[in-house]
């Protein structure tokens, strides 16, 4: 009788702890690689897009785009991206911006998608690295 009473004490556990780990894997922050596209706080009241190149110890590379948002975008249209130019009223982004990890960080990023680096991407951080 005993042992029964163990039996479904140990049952009812593991089955508490997989209903809390079920719960919390849907809850927990993507984990921010070379690809992520992470809205982040600009510092001005707004939300910005950037792509993640290039992660190294202290600094992250990432892409800048032009877009700027109200609200915190938590789902992104990628295509809809853009640079833009020095010629945008709405302003411009940056290709590649090699930014401090602290700095980063203070951005406030979280990951909303996920695109694969390209060559094309990578273009401006090849120039940086060899310079």
């Amino acid at each position: 009788k005993q042992i029964a009473y163990m039996n479904k004490i140990l049952l009812l556990s593991l089955f508490i702890f997989i209903l809390v780990l079920i719960q919390s894997r849907g809850t927990s922050p993507k984990k921010i690689k070379a690809g992520s596209i992470c809205s982040v706080d600009d510092g001005d009241g707004k939300f910005g897009i950037v792509k993640i190149l290039v992660i190294e110890e202290e600094i992250i590379h990432v892409k800048m785009y032009k877009n700027k948002y109200v609200e915190r975008p938590v789902v992104i249209d990628i295509n809809a991206l853009s640079i833009g130019s020095d010629y945008d009223e709405a302003g411009f982004g940056v290709g590649h911006l090699p930014t401090d990890r602290k700095v980063f960080d203070n951005w406030k990023p979280i990951v909303i998608a996920f695109e694969e680096v390209t060559g094309d991407d990578l273009e401006g951080y090849e120039i940086w690295e060899t310079a």
